[in-house]
This record gives structure tokens, C-alpha cells and sequence, in this order.
């Protein structure tokens, strides 16, 4: 009896549906798929989730669909609610734009004091969590050239940008998705050399559309780690993109791995104070190296917690 119920304990453990439900509702990372061996296994199960991402028309048309061409990167923070639609037009295209001039004085002054709790490392307005996090610990795992302050507020106390997120998921989506505002604060303490972090090599975050939004209240120039992005690898018919996902074995590529056209479509977004990026980090991306002793302010949107497996196969919803 004693044996039989031991063995009804382990049979359990087998059927938790918490367990599974938390499993199916994680958004698909490469580095799941790149732990299946069978290249046709991968394809299969690829295929699956794209003709998801499919039955999606808002996902279809940014990451799918034949985009028309627009090469204009940057634009003015209004353009977003332009009846033309041109920044979203491009956003399908190139799979990233640049808002500038995006908040009013006082809210970029509000996030800035927000920054200086942190470098201060004085806590006093309301967080999430009141702890800040030493992020380049857990990327790195020393934090001697780069160390990364990292600490979570509601988007609501930023409204403006809150306004723009709701407007820019609305669009991406097929409606709003909530998520927080990631501040994250890059202090560069020694020049670093290339290719050292995996980060700073083109990578991709997901293999589905990833969408992500970074807010840059400073300037920043060549040498302040500029986001970089290779265009219109976000599409999911691209046909490099679908061979690397399929036949690599690690989420970055190194340089001689890059083709001529890929090559072409390297950018750098460099911006200027109060800016935007409203990028798919799906698309080759990287942070750029430090090339001098800075430090970087900037605050993250991303949404794989609330846009997960569950919304895909819920795309009735979406449409």
C-alpha cells in the first residue's frame, strides 16, 4: 500500500496543470527551439506558429505581408497619429523607427529624476520593487566594464508614453497590450573591446513577432552603445532568417556570418534627446560597444508577459 501510494505521488507530479498552462502561456524563445536536434521537427513546429502569427491581420501585415518600401527611418512624435499611416508603413518595412520629440519638458524631466534615484542609489518615489537590480551580474556575470542599474515603475506614472505604447500595441497587435516601464541604466566605467558579450553581436530575442520600445531622454551618439539593427529581418518569410533559426546552433551570429545585404542594411540608431525606438527585436539586433567611459539612461517596453502563446492562438480576439 505504502508502495502504491509513492508511486500515485510521483504519477501526480505529472499532472499539474499549473505547470503545463505556465509552459504553453511563455511566449516561444529561440533558445528552446535550438535545443531540438531535428531540423524537421524545428520546421514543423516553425510553421505551426507562423500560420498562428497568420490568422493575426495586424501580425500578418507587419511581419509577413509584402511591405511597401519607405526608407525614412525617423520622425516627428505626431507623425505616429498621422492618418497616412507612414510610420507604421515604414515599422513593416525597415522593422524599426525613430519618434523624436516625443515628451514634454516636464515629463522628461520627471523620468530623469527618476534616473537620479538610481545612480544616487536612493529610492524615494514609488517603484514596483524598491530594489534595484545589478542586471549586468546576471547578463555578465561581473559588472567591471559595464554595470547595468535595472528597476521597475507602472507606466502610468508616465502618461505621455503611456499613450504612445497603447496606441503602438493597438496598431502591432490588433489591440492594447499593458506592460511596465524597464529602467535601465548602462554606466560604462571601462571602453570595451568588440564581440566580448553576446549581447553586443547581432542576436535575436524570439523567432515570432517581438515587439519592443525604448525611450531615450539623452542623446545618443556613436560612441554611447546605440541599439543596432539589421532591416527587414523581422519578416518571417525572410529566407536568411528562416535557414539561421532552422540550422544554428547559438542565438547570435558573428561577423563573417553576414551577408552583403544584410550588410546594407545594418543601421545604427543613433537620436537625439527625447526619442523613440519602436523596433521588432525578432530582426538581427544588438547593443553597440561603449567607445568612451558614458553613461546611458534609457526605459524599456516589452510585452512576451501579456502577448504569450495564449494570445496567438486567440487571434479572433485580436482581429
Amino acid at each position: 500500500m505504502d508502495n502504491l501510494t509513492s508511486n500515485n505521488k510521483k504519477l501526480l507530479r505529472y499532472f499539474k496543470p499549473k505547470k503545463y498552462i505556465n509552459f504553453f502561456k511563455q511566449y516561444p524563445r529561440l533558445q528552446n527551439l535550438l535545443k531540438l536536434k531535428n531540423r524537421t521537427t524545428k520546421s514543423l513546429l516553425t510553421k505551426y506558429y507562423f500560420n498562428l502569427v497568420k490568422k493575426n491581420k495586424n501580425l500578418k501585415n507587419f511581419f509577413i505581408d509584402k511591405s511597401e518600401e519607405i526608407n525614412q527611418i525617423n520622425f516627428k512624435s505626431d507623425d505616429i497619429f498621422n492618418d497616412s499611416n507612414i510610420v507604421f508603413k515604414s515599422l513593416a518595412y525597415n522593422g524599426i523607427v525613430i519618434l523624436e520629440d516625443v515628451l514634454n519638458l516636464n515629463e522628461r524631466e520627471n523620468i530623469l529624476n527618476f534616473f537620479k534615484e538610481i545612480e544616487n542609489n536612493n529610492i524615494s518615489s514609488d517603484w514596483i520593487n524598491r530594489e534595484i537590480i545589478d542586471a549586468s551580474i546576471v547578463k555578465y556575470k561581473d559588472n567591471e566594464n559595464v554595470k547595468i542599474s535595472y528597476i521597475q515603475k507602472k507606466i502610468e506614472y508616465l502618461p505621455n508614453l503611456l499613450k504612445v505604447v497603447n496606441f503602438v500595441t493597438n496598431k502591432v497587435f490588433g489591440k492594447k497590450v499593458n506592460t511596465v516601464a524597464e529602467f535601465f541604466l548602462h554606466n560604462c566605467k571601462n571602453v570595451e573591446k568588440l564581440g566580448i558579450f553576446e549581447d553586443t553581436k547581432f542576436h535575436l530575442d524570439r523567432y515570432l513577432p517581438c515587439l519592443k520600445i525604448v525611450y531615450n531622454p539623452d542623446k545618443i551618439d556613436i560612441s554611447g552603445a546605440p541599439f543596432g539593427f539589421i532591416k527587414k529581418t523581422h519578416k518571417l518569410n525572410n529566407k536568411f532568417m528562416n535557414s539561421f533559426i532552422l540550422d544554428s546552433k547559438k542565438c547570435f551570429l558573428n561577423e563573417n556570418q553576414l551577408n552583403e545585404e544584410l550588410k546594407d542594411n545594418i543601421m545604427l540608431s543613433t537620436c537625439p534627446a527625447n526619442s523613440l525606438i519602436i523596433t521588432f527585436t525578432n530582426g538581427l539586433h544588438k547593443r553597440n560597444v561603449f567607445q568612451k567611459k558614458n553613461i546611458r539612461r534609457s526605459v524599456f517596453f516589452q510585452f512576451t508577459d501579456n502577448f504569450n502563446f495564449f494570445s496567438l492562438l486567440n487571434y479572433k480576439n485580436y482581429n
